[in-house]
């Protein structure tokens, strides 16, 4: 073994350590490999208590905590134990704590009870799950780099602080690909995350991690990061709801990253749960701390509830970009949306966005301004190849200088005044404005776990360069008897991606592949959208 993989191997190590058998399912009684979906396995192998605690909402479960129906330590036990599950199916875990989380589970059991009843904040007793690059005191952070192995976090990341003021419990955080540049979830220290619906499957990245656990519902709240898509991929990968919101909404002081400092285009973290309300819970708990006295980056904008109009609203509907179009069980979900909207009596009509190819190429400059020299510097440290996943990002791109930075920085913003008034402008046929644009999350329902065949990220990249606020809902599952091979449509401007893209596309390698898509809005407006997001997921349901 070459001297990083001595380091990795001694890395799982550890982790396999702290995962007691007190928390595990026997192995003997875990299904077999070839059984691909295991979403319903919790249910047949924990116990009854552990179900019925698992099965509800964070915001059930912060009621009934605040009521005394549960402590946290009954609600934090029964978590870690069908995450255990659930990292035992899918691989999950990079840094479990359950001692940490359930001494913090005891303090907030005392204080309530010392009290008389009362909470220390709305997430009181609350387990939530963090990607990998979020920082909590005395805990690794690797970020799976074999060269950032023992980089014991000294402090916590701002917005871990601040949700433990508001009464969260963490006890594990989650895989994630090497230096996040991937829409994978797979390093050289961890391996491959797999997905709850369909283990030949990813579930998505950077936050892959996230998508499964809360798909699992080993946590009902997890907190992801977003580049590029890496929130609302794992989102739709995994069947769960997410939010990407705006730069400046919540904080991101002291979170581990790559490409940190970059602000040809910022990340921005955000919650994916197992249900819109819990998103809404997460964010006014959130906001509730005040982060902008935390973090400089952060604007002063409390949490708002947003009062729909009681008007029909008005959705733009891209089904397709026309640089790459989406596979059939994406364009299903794109049709399944517009017509529970139309037959719940709003208004919808097909939209086609602003030079979206523009776009994508000042995204792609985004991504790789300092030339691949600090993903790659990371890989050299330990000697590990990282992989092939992040490569495009490392390899083929020189750094700009800082003349070609002021002409990107002239060129990002051009695009984005006149995306502005294409969306203020648009219209639909009746004349009115819209409410919400609705685009698929990617081309495909997923991807084949480690083989790297999601080629274009356009769909969610796009509106990290514009900031805007997008919210994804699930539609529903891939079907190889409904969604049927066809030939690559011809019709995308970018036919070479398109043609690879659908010579991927073997429709019974995606079965059960969960689909969902995008809710956007304009910047900074997570609380409108996630009241739109609500009237969509309720009229898919109906």
């Amino acid at each position: 073994m070459a001297k990083w993989e001595e380091i990795a191997a001694e890395k799982r190590k550890e982790l396999a350590a702290s995962i007691s058998d007190k928390y595990k399912v026997p192995e003997t009684k875990l299904p077999a490999a070839s059984v691909l979906d295991v979403s319903g396995v919790p249910a047949m192998l924990l116990p009854k208590e552990v179900i019925d605690i698992t099965e509800q909402t964070g915001t059930e479960l912060v009621a009934a905590i605040a009521a005394g129906k549960y402590t946290s330590v009954e609600v934090t036990t029964a978590f870690i134990k069908r995450a255990v599950l659930a990292h035992q199916l899918l691989n999950i875990f990079t840094e479990f704590f359950p001692d940490l989380a359930l001494a913090r589970a005891q303090e907030l059991d005392d204080y309530y009870k010392s009290s008389g009843g009362k909470t220390v904040g709305p997430l009181h007793g609350l387990p939530i799950s963090l990607k990998d690059q979020f920082r909590v005191k005395g805990i690794d952070a690797c970020m799976g780099y074999v060269s950032w192995i023992g980089r014991i976090a000294e402090e916590n990341s701002t917005i871990v602080d601040l949700l433990l003021a508001a009464g969260a419990v963490f006890f594990v955080k989650t895989n994630i690909p090497t230096s996040l540049m991937a829409a994978e979830t797979r390093n050289c220290v961890y391996g491959q995350t797999v997905n709850a619906y369909n283990r030949t499957l990813a579930p998505g990245g950077s936050s892959g991690g996230e998508g499964a656990i809360v798909s699992m519902k080993g946590a009902p709240i997890g907190i992801g990061t977003d580049i590029g898509g890496s929130i609302r991929i794992p989102s739709s990968f995994s069947g769960v709801y997410g939010i990407r919101p705006s730069h400046g909404r919540f904080p991101y002081l002291k979170v581990s990253n790559s490409l940190e400092y970059n602000e040809a285009v910022v990340s921005v973290d955000g919650p994916l749960a197992g249900s819109l309300d819990d998103l809404v819970l997460f964010s006014k708990a959130l906001l509730s701390e005040a982060p902008w006295k935390h973090d400089p980056r952060c604007i002063a904008l409390p949490y708002t509830d947003y009062e729909l109009p009681s008007r029909p609203l008005v959705f733009a509907i891209e089904a397709t970009d026309g640089i790459v179009t989406p596979h059939p069980p994406v364009l299903r979900a794109i049709k399944t949306v517009a017509d529970a909207l139309q037959k719940a009596g709003h208004e919808v009509f097909e939209f086609k966005s602003y030079k979206p190819e523009v776009g994508t190429e000042l995204l792609i400059r985004a991504w790789t301004v300092d030339g691949g020299a600090n993903i790659q510097g990371d890989l050299d440290a330990s000697g590990e190849p990282g992989i092939p996943d992040i490569m495009p990002f490392v390899k083929g791109f020189k750094s700009l200088t800082m003349p070609e930075l002021f002409t990107f920085n002239k060129d990002k913003l051009e695009y984005k005044t006149e995306f502005l008034e294409y969306m203020n402008a648009a219209r639909s046929p009746s004349g009115k404005p819209i409410d919400a644009w609705i685009r698929p999350v990617g081309v495909p329902a997923s991807v084949p776990a480690g083989q790297l065949k999601l080629r274009y990220l356009g769909y969610t990249g796009l509106l990290n360069l514009l900031d805007y606020t997008s919210v994804v809902v699930p539609v529903l599952k891939a079907d190889p008897a409904i969604d049927l091979a066809a030939p690559a449509p011809g019709s995308g401007a970018d036919r070479e991606v398109e043609q690879k893209s659908w010579e991927d596309y073997v429709p019974e390698d995606f079965k059960n592949g969960p689909v969902g898509v995008q809710i956007i809005g304009g910047r900074l407006e997570e609380e409108r959208m996630l009241a739109i997001a609500e009237v969509v997921d309720k009229a898919l349901k109906a």
